[in-house]
């Protein structure tokens, strides 16, 4: 089953695994235009919060710029996006699966950057966050780079455009041999057009996991 929407009908796990070893991260063409505008049309309509402006302390201070809105409306389309975007993911699995269980992209969270801000810098994302990082271009321009360290050592630019979907590893991710992988640093910067992206993650916490609960 295919969703219209997309570009995809599945995704080439081999060459996305090989990506994900080595910078870590990849972009991929998935949203057609008229799609794209209809999810950005809504994502608009949201009153977005303005994120923490540091986060951390000393070296692992991290700046951030940015607006952001966890709470989708029961209706949206945002959700169904989500669904099947889930879907596209687990069924490309069968050709190549370094995750040891299905991914439940079951944290979402829209972002709004806005031009000439920092964006934010170079971090890691949070340990409970699982197997892959999907954040969906809904419009917008900014750099975005995964690198070595804190201090960008190494960075590498995974060039991105609105309608692409920017995969990165997260905890839980092995390559071939079965060696589990760190988590990368990233970050975003040079906004020149306003940059909306919806964020997917799969959030241990948020799974129905012995030891786990609901945040």
């Amino acid at each position: 089953m295919s969703n219209s929407g997309f570009c995809l009908d599945y995704l080439d796990m081999p060459a996305i695994r090989d990506a994900l070893v080595s910078p870590g991260a990849i972009a991929l063409p998935l949203l057609h235009d008229d799609y794209r505008q209809r999810l950005l049309a809504e994502a608009r309509l949201y009153r977005y919060r303005p994120a923490r402006k540091e986060v951390g302390r000393d070296h692992d201070l991290v700046r951030q710029r940015m607006d952001v809105e966890p709470n989708l409306r029961d209706n949206s389309i945002l959700h169904g996006l989500a669904r099947s975007f889930s879907e596209l993911l687990n069924r490309s699995l069968t050709d190549c699966n370094p995750f040891e269980s299905p991914v439940e992209l079951n944290d979402l969270m829209l972002q709004r950057y806005t031009v000439g801000e920092v964006g934010i810098t170079p971090h890691r994302d949070r340990t409970t966050y699982r197997y892959i990082v999907a954040l969906i271009i809904l419009c917008g321009r900014g750099r975005f780079c995964v690198a070595d360290d804190r201090d960008a050592s190494n960075a590498v630019e995974i060039p991105n455009g609105p309608g692409d979907v920017i995969l990165m590893r997260a905890p839980g991710f092995v390559d071939a041999n079965g060696d589990a992988l760190p988590r990368p640093f990233h970050f975003v910067h040079q906004i020149t057009e306003p940059r909306y992206v919806f964020g997917l993650r799969d959030d241990l916490e948020k799974r129905n996991v012995p030891g786990h609960h609901d945040r």
